[in-house]
């Protein structure tokens, strides 16, 4: 689903959410009800969802990213909103503080979505166009908020001050001009003592390439962006996204650059935290079943197209069940966890041990160049795996047995050789367990 579509199918828990906020907002001994509240959100977000609809050119993209957008001789009902607060006794503050509500509203919701965790690449061009939206309408709305252009200075500053993100802007020799409230507390700095300055006479990190940076926005004329790290205190650092955008006057002149930056460490983060989940085995910390798939077909392509063969590796514990009914889940999930290290110690970093699931467990050994790397792997595993295993003042006892498939020797595809390996790994099982055995006694007489 679409961004504009789940704006329009979900409008009215986006709308109820807005209301809940500005109710809190509401001046006091004054009066709102909820379609008081929420008297041009809808007409807003519908004019959003259809906008989100419409193709984008390249030019159009750049002229946005300029703050250049194209507006029709109609009153938008981001104005008219703006407009109705002041007549109401609300304070720019808080009309800006509705704009952020709505925007969390939405983006919340919509990265929330399971489609969306990790999100793709449309989403986030989606999220991107929904962003801009709601910064025209915030424009819009702040710009009738005062009419008069000492007014617009103080509401100018006002904005800029109130939201999270760092803002300040450069002349044409690029140097600052302006900071709001939390970009000068980030430096220790006051206004006065900032402008005029440069990235580097203020001895910010990589305050060459910023430098550079904003040259290069004032020469071109194209917004740059990128990531930059800040340090709130010493020892600590926040992630920010950040956008360098040219400024033009009512006559098309460049006026000079501003630039953005947004806080998104606790985003990276959660990114981070879903890629592990979705890729790593939460008990053991090895690679799971979709990650071990996507390495062994990124390994099975490159030993048939160089010829060097790799080594797969299907492992399966023997007597684990029996063990895990006798000492109980906990003591076999440690069992598990100690396994698992043992065989990582046996490989190199570069190979990959994965746990699929259970007890059964993967390893793909790269680069098989020295003879018998394979079974010297194999002999070491179940060696380890013989060891006992200390659980909580027990001696547990288990096995290994072990089957060996090789690409492009045995399988050039990697279901084949999985199907290869687990072959192996069961004619291992019938030979009495603790042992390995290669997929073809043929193709082992060339095993490197």
């Amino acid at each position: 689903m679409g961004l504009s579509h789940f704006i329009l199918a979900n409008m009215d828990v986006i709308l109820d959410k807005w209301a809940e906020f500005a109710s809190t907002l509401v001046p006091e001994k004054r009066q709102f009800n909820r379609e008081a509240l929420i008297d041009h959100a809808r007409l807003m977000l519908e004019t959003i969802a259809t906008d989100l609809l419409t193709p984008e050119s390249a030019f159009e993209q750049t002229e946005k990213s300029m703050g250049r957008l194209a507006r029709g001789p109609e009153i938008s009902a981001a104005s008219l909103h703006g407009a109705a607060r002041e007549e109401s006794g609300f304070t720019l503050n808080a009309t800006v503080s509705e704009y952020r509500a709505l925007r969390a509203s939405v983006t919340r919701l919509w990265e929330d979505l399971p489609e969306n965790q990790p999100m793709p690449p449309e989403a986030v061009v989606d999220l991107v166009r929904f962003n801009e939206a709601i910064d025209q309408a915030l424009k819009d709305s702040v710009t009738s908020y005062y009419d008069e252009k000492e007014q617009k200075i103080r509401l100018f500053d006002a904005i800029l001050s109130s939201t999270p993100d760092l803002s300040c802007i450069f002349d044409l020799e690029g140097r600052f001009t302006y900071a709001n409230k939390v970009f000068l507390e980030l430096l220790g700095m006051q206004l006065g003592g900032l402008v005029g300055k440069t990235y580097a006479d203020c001895g910010m990190p990589n305050a060459a390439e910023k430098d550079r940076q904003v040259k290069q926005v004032i020469q071109t004329g194209q917004p740059v962006r990128g990531e930059c790290c800040f340090a709130h205190r010493p020892g600590d650092g926040d992630l920010y996204e950040y956008i360098l955008t040219p400024v033009y006057d009512e006559n098309g002149r460049m006026d000079g650059v501003a630039g953005t930056s947004r806080n998104v460490t606790d985003r990276k983060a959660a990114e981070i935290r879903n890629w592990k989940q979705a890729n790593f085995d939460p008990l053991t910390g090895l690679p799971n079943r979709c990650l071990f798939h996507n390495r062994l077909e990124q390994e099975v392509l490159h030993a048939t197209r160089s010829g060097g063969p790799i080594a797969l590796l299907f492992v399966d514990l023997d007597k684990f069940k029996a063990a895990n009914d006798r000492f109980g889940q906990d003591a076999g999930d440690l069992v598990l966890q100690y396994a698992s290290a043992r065989m990582c110690a046996c490989v190199r970093e570069t190979d990959t041990v994965a746990r699929l699931g259970g007890d059964e467990f993967t390893i793909i050994l790269q680069d098989l160049n020295e003879n018998g790397h394979a079974e010297n792997v194999a002999r070491k595993i179940l060696v380890q795996m013989q060891r006992p295993f200390h659980v909580r003042q027990q001696a547990i006892h288990i096995s290994a047995s072990i089957g060996i498939a090789l690409a492009p020797f045995d399988a050039d595809t990697p279901e084949e050789l999985m199907r290869d390996a687990d072959h192996a790994m069961y004619l291992s099982k019938e030979a009495g367990c603790n042992c390995f055995r290669f997929y073809s006694r043929p193709h082992h007489d060339h095993v490197p």
